[in-house]
């Protein structure tokens, strides 16, 4: 599996010459030898060399985030499930895709092996379990009852029954199958009504659950009776992941700041508890014990994977570089966290520099190499939206709080808060001159502020409120003379505003549902402005007249970012995965790439125009060589 080139280059779509950021991860597994460690993330399943905890290879297919990853009883294969409906089978030598398994409507949460490796069962979002031959990939069975989504199916070891957990709203409780009949047999009635995920135990007498009361739940497996309650700490989170030790007598499990515990199956008491020296806010999504029992790895949301050694409590080695990232379940149901993905990317005016939100963070990076510069941290909320000043020297951010902040581009030190918005902002622009910050928030309004340039202090004072847009506001760009700041929102309209008096020029209607991303064409070429939204449509107006000059199809995919090539030729859009280009002058379709697992939240161009930057919600950043559509 060795890759002769830097893991930034391993398995790039077409078209793309780099990617920056590894994703979010979802589950980790160790290989069965105990040599290697699986990761399924947000775009792919990364393997890494446990001894050296370097990566050796990305296995990439799936169209959208892994979400769980499981090794057949012969050791030969492993399965992926993924929110693209769909689950594969992969060689374990080789990374060769051997199968896929189609035939779910909606999100794969889990899957698993029987215990003859002859079959494959699969929990998904379209609230059934789907059962699957190997040797066919045909689908032999669908199990169906639940009224929820079906969260965790798991085998008994015998491989007698299957046993399933459905989402928030459902029966509370174990669901048993027949796993040849495949009819339905019981319900361990559990006392709440969200049981997240289930594991037998190696021996298969007993059923552990994991509940939204910050509980783990020990089950009889023939009878269905309740053995005992392991109550977990108040530390841990409803989604605490927990894995079972290889000799059936223990259980891990992980814990807030970074660290893991273990506890013991007979009396559901703590053992041992392992924590970090430094205190890092940071939940964990997954567990897992090597095959000799003596290692626990665990990923925290912060994208670290640690590996604990269990008889001296201490971290051995880590891997890093990740992107801060919500588990799935998390994503799903929602959470107080937040979900930490790329939402935002631009280029230094000079093109050396890449800014990009990175979960809390932002990053400057070298975008021929990668590398970071300079990293901004201090943000409790995902850094939603950041841009340079035209002269390169101020970087404003907004991150999903009611404050906008100004940085020094150069060395990242803070300049100062803009901050009177009653809900969070979600998009910044600076005027042309550098001189006025536009922020638009989900309080329906837009506010204009001084920025004092050349003095010590560069926050100035609130010069304008624009009310008017009667939903969020989602986006807002200056005109390239700066006299017309234009702003869309989820009232479905693009509205126009008078930047020196904050008067409303226009009003742009024409969209179906929500807009969220505007922007004018880079030197004027008549007014011309664009907009897209949640219907699929690309709009090109003029400006002066709010006439609709013509609507670009993306085939019904939401459109949620828009930006001009810097020669005004081209226009380029972001939508669930793909990037969009068009000819402006004859609204051809040039050209569309495919590549992200999740949405495109930000896109930027290179000043020379020769390379595009995508920054998506999985956690990437890829870099697209432009030749083939400006020369082709």
């Amino acid at each position: 599996m060795q890759k002769p080139q830097h893991y930034t280059q391993w398995r790039l779509p077409q078209g793309a010459k780099k990617r920056i950021g590894k994703g979010g991860i979802n589950e980790i597994k160790y290989f069965p030898d105990g040599t290697k460690l699986a990761v399924a993330c947000t775009i792919g399943i990364w393997i890494y060399d446990v001894p050296t905890c370097k990566p050796i290879d990305l296995i990439t297919g799936h169209t959208g985030p892994v979400n769980s990853i499981v090794f057949s009883p012969d050791e030969g294969t492993f399965a992926t499930a993924s929110d693209d409906k769909t689950a594969r089978l992969w060689d374990t030598v080789t990374g060769e895709h051997k199968a896929s398994f189609v035939g779910h409507k909606d999100v794969i949460n889990s899957v698993v092996f029987s215990p003859d490796g002859e079959r494959l069962a699969t929990a998904s979002d379209d609230k059934t379990i789907g059962l699957w031959n190997l040797r066919t990939s045909e689908q032999i069975a669908k199990l169906e009852g639940h009224t929820e989504k079906v969260f965790s199916a798991e085998f008994s070891p015998d491989g007698k029954v299957i046993a399933s957990s459905e989402a928030w709203g459902g029966k509370g409780g174990i669901w048993i199958w027949d796993a040849h009949t495949y009819e339905f047999l019981k319900l361990f009635e559990g006392e709440t009504d969200w049981i997240e995920y289930i594991v037998y135990s190696p021996d298969g007498s007993m059923l552990m659950s994991r509940e939204t009361r910050g509980e783990a739940n020990f089950w009889d497996a023939n009878t269905g009776k309740k053995l005992k309650t392991c109550e977990l700490e108040s530390w841990m989170s409803d989604f605490t992941p927990i894995t079972f030790a290889p000799d059936g007598r223990s259980f891990a499990t992980g814990i807030k700041d970074g660290g893991v515990c273990l506890w013991d199956i007979g009396t559901g008491k703590l053992l041992k508890e392992f924590e970090l020296e430094e205190d890092i806010d940071s939940w964990p999504s997954s567990v897992a014990f090597s095959p000799d029992g003596e290692t626990i790895a665990c990923a925290s949301e912060d994208g670290t994977i640690r590996f604990w050694d269990v008889n001296t409590g201490k971290v051995s080695k880590t891997i890093t570089d990740h992107t801060p990232h919500l588990s799935s379940t998390q994503k799903t149901e929602g959470t107080h966290l937040p979900s930490q993905r790329t939402y935002s990317v631009a280029y230094s005016p000079d093109g050396r520099t890449l800014a990009s939100g990175y979960g809390t963070k932002i990053h400057f990076q070298n975008p021929e190499t990668g590398e970071i510069q300079t990293t901004i941290t201090g943000s409790r909320e995902n850094v939603r939206s950041v841009i340079y000043s035209s002269d390169g020297k101020i970087l404003a951010n907004a991150e999903g709080t009611t404050k906008a902040r100004l940085w020094d581009a150069q060395n990242g030190r803070f300049l100062g808060t803009f901050s009177r918005h009653k809900e969070s902002i979600s998009a910044v622009a600076f005027s042309p001159d550098g001189r006025m910050l536009a922020t638009g928030s989900h309080d329906n309004s837009i506010c204009l502020w001084e920025v004092r340039r050349g003095e010590l202090y560069l926050i100035g004072d609130l010069l304008l409120t624009l009310a008017g847009h009667t939903d969020k506001v989602t986006n807002v760009t200056f005109s390239p003379d700066g006299d017309m700041l234009a702003s869309s929102s989820y009232d479905s309209t693009v509205r126009l505003w008078d930047v020196n008096t904050g008067n409303p020029r226009k009003t742009l209607v024409g969209h179906t549902a929500s807009v969220y991303a505007v922007a004018y064409s880079p030197n004027g070429n008549g007014g011309v402005l664009a907009s897209g939204g949640h219907d699929g449509k690309v709009r090109l107006w003029n400006s002066q007249t709010g006439e609709l000059i013509q609507a670009l199809n993306t085939h019904k995919q939401e459109v949620y970012s828009v930006v001009y090539s810097p020669s005004d030729k081209i226009i380029t859009c972001g939508t669930n995965g793909v990037l969009y280009f068009w000819n402006i002058e004859t609204g051809e379709l040039l050209h569309t790439y495919s590549g992200h697992t999740d949405v495109i939240d930000g896109i930027a161009y290179s000043p020379d125009g020769q390379t595009l930057a995508s920054a998506s919600r999985d956690g990437t950043i890829l870099l697209w060589d432009l030749d083939s559509i400006l020369n082709p």
